[in-house]
């Protein structure tokens, strides 16, 4: 099979020939060509061909523009975001200060900011140029919301003001659909949504303030998963019978504090699973044998479920060492 053969069969549950390997790789496919962090968000041409050339080296079967695009969409938007040349993107200025502010928040066109257009273009040309189907990633509801607005001042709006809460996200949930569609047009054939934050929140909140929004979030894409980062293991088990609902939801990307099997159960072998490959300690600092004998461990415990994908729980990080980033993707065919 090739890699867009093996990926949508894996998202739509027929036979594979290996699972496929979902790498989230962004800033690291700059780093190993030798650009400095803000050419990744700043150049469409440099980014695309530093991503195309990372996918050719180690094989993995989907490609992005950027894993962390909602930086990019935050400063379309109006807030404030600095690229600086030797580590990630930050927001520097929130858009909604106060609750006067929800109005600012409007759909922007966004080829009108350079960052956006340059995920918008790169993703064209990774489209265009590539042997791998492209996926686009947003953050989702919530996280995209902590992004708009100072981080605690949202979050004590969760218990003094939950309407004020529900009118920002539904507005975010505007701003990532016409984000997804733009991907969309540009040649993306899969969405992925991020929550970063659940784990510091109650199921109860997480579900009324993200995953309630995710059907009109998914309705965008054919093809969609979710990425959630973290302990999130009593999120899954609370919000089960939901996701399994969604009509949208193919695949679900977990961490390895998330128990592959326990999470396929829960789902009910409807939506796959994704990872659950450590990304902070096991990837950039362990050995190659042991970055392979974990991808091992991941697919013997997904059973043999052809929906299950070779993932780590988050961005590959962009120190991570060339030759475990190898083995990790290596792994994915040596399994037996």
């Amino acid at each position: 099979m090739d890699a867009f053969e093996r990926v949508y069969a894996a998202l739509e549950g027929r036979p594979v020939d290996r699972p496929p390997v979902f790498p989230q790789i962004g800033d690291h496919a700059g780093i190993i060509a030798g650009l400095p962090y803000n050419v990744m968000y700043e150049d469409a041409e440099r980014a695309a061909q530093a991503h195309l050339d990372a996918q050719a080296r180690y094989g993995y079967d989907i490609i992005a523009i950027q894993v962390e695009p909602s930086w990019p969409v935050a400063e379309a938007v109006g807030s404030g975001v600095t690229y600086p040349p030797d580590k990630y993107p930050w927001i520097t200025d929130y858009l909604i200060q106060s609750e006067d502010d929800l109005d600012k928040l409007q759909v922007p066109d966004f080829m009108a900011t350079r960052s956006t257009r340059v995920m918008i273009e790169g993703t064209r040309l990774l489209a265009e140029r590539g042997n791998v189907p492209v996926a686009g990633f947003m953050t989702g509801p919530l996280t995209f919301s902590l992004q708009l607005m100072p981080y605690v001042d949202l979050i004590k709006r969760l218990i003094k003001n939950p309407e004020f809460v529900h009118q920002l996200i539904a507005k975010s949930v505007e701003v990532i659909r016409a984000y997804g569609q733009a991907l969309k047009d540009a040649g993306a054939t899969i969405f992925v949504i991020c929550e970063h934050d659940v784990q510091m929140m109650s199921p109860k909140h997480v579900k009324a303030y993200s995953i309630d929004y995710l059907p009109e979030v998914f309705s965008v894409f054919d093809y969609n998963i979710m990425h959630i980062c973290g302990d999130i293991m009593k999120h899954i088990e609370y919000n089960a019978e939901f996701f399994r609902s969604l009509e949208r939801l193919n695949v679900i990307n977990v961490g390895p504090k998330v128990d592959i099997a326990k999470t396929q159960a829960l789902l009910g072998g409807k939506i796959g699973v994704a990872g659950n490959i450590d990304h902070i300690d096991l990837l950039p600092l362990r050995t190659p044998q042991e970055i392979e004998q974990a991808v091992h461990n991941a697919i013997r415990a997904s059973g043999g479920d052809p929906r299950f994908m070779v993932a780590p729980g988050c961005e590959i990080t962009s120190d991570t060492p060339v030759e475990n980033v190898m083995a990790f993707v290596r792994a994915a065919s040596t399994y037996k």
